[in-house]
Parts: structure tokens; C-alpha cells; sequence
């Protein structure tokens, strides 16, 4: 229970969510067509699927900032 807690609280889970949402309340009130929502649709179960990973952006700062401070050293 406790995995599908924390996978529900994830920022790219509850932006699916919200995402999904808004294009079925949009289809519903015949505001888009299923071939303008289809891809939105994906979008957000794309987003609901794929784990949030903020390991990933700390690891990418810090070899950015390596790199810069590499570039910056070697002139």
C-alpha cells in the first residue's frame, strides 16, 4: 500500500492525473475531438507510467557543473 501511496504522490503521477482530467472533461464537453485528445491521452498515461527520478536531475547538475568548472579551469 505504502508503494502505491508514494508512486501517487509523485509530480509526473499527479500531472497525468490532472492532465487526463482536463481532456476528459474537454471531450465530454465536446470542446476536442477524440483525434486532438488521443495524444494527450498517451501523454498523460506516459507521465502516470514513468517513475519520477530526481536522483537522475542531482546527477546532471553535478556533472554540468564538473564540466563547466573543467572548461573554465583548462583555459
Amino acid at each position: 500500500m505504502s508503494a502505491l501511496r508514494a508512486w501517487a504522490r509523485q509530480p509526473t503521477t499527479v500531472a497525468g492525473f490532472s492532465a487526463m482530467l482536463g481532456t476528459l472533461c474537454a471531450l465530454l464537453l465536446h470542446q476536442v475531438q477524440w483525434t486532438q485528445a488521443v495524444p494527450l491521452l498517451v501523454g498523460a498515461v506516459t507521465s502516470m507510467i514513468l517513475p519520477d527520478n530526481a536522483g537522475a536531475k542531482q546527477e546532471a547538475e553535478a556533472l554540468a557543473t564538473e564540466a563547466v568548472s573543467t572548461m573554465a579551469g583548462a583555459k
